[in-house]
């Protein structure tokens, strides 16, 4: 049994937002990749695509969330599949958000540059 306790998370920042790296293959989850993302009031994730999919969860607060070109608004308990490939992103509302998300581990993060990663919380 393999427990990573609160206080050991990683924790990144991106774009105004905090990461927070609940699991990776580098600390132990081979397959999945399990992390937090924590949007400022108006805060939002740049539009970008997966190489697979990607699914999460609003813990806290909402916003609004595009694939491709269909918008919805999504709340506490709302659950979203992005499938692979598709571009997307979320604007938080005036409480901000926050989204629990699970994806395969390594899965590339693709901007509208054209540059990809493997962010370290997905590594």
């Amino acid at each position: 049994m393999s427990i990573e306790r609160a206080d050991d998370h990683p924790t990144h920042e991106s774009n105004g937002n905090t990461i927070t790296s609940l699991a990776a293959p580098a600390r132990g989850a081979s397959e999945v990749a399990l992390f937090r993302t924590a949007l400022p009031p108006g805060g939002a994730l740049p539009r970008h695509r997966h190489d697979h999919i990607d699914v999460f969860t609003v813990d806290r607060g909402g916003g609004t969330i595009q694939i491709g070109d269909e918008r919805s608004v999504v709340g506490v308990g709302d659950s979203v599949i992005v499938p692979t490939g598709a571009w997307h992103h979320l604007e938080a509302g005036a409480d901000g958000a926050t989204i629990t998300v699970a994806m395969p581990g390594g899965t590339k993060l693709i901007l509208e540059d054209g540059s990809e990663i493997v962010p370290p919380w997905v590594a």
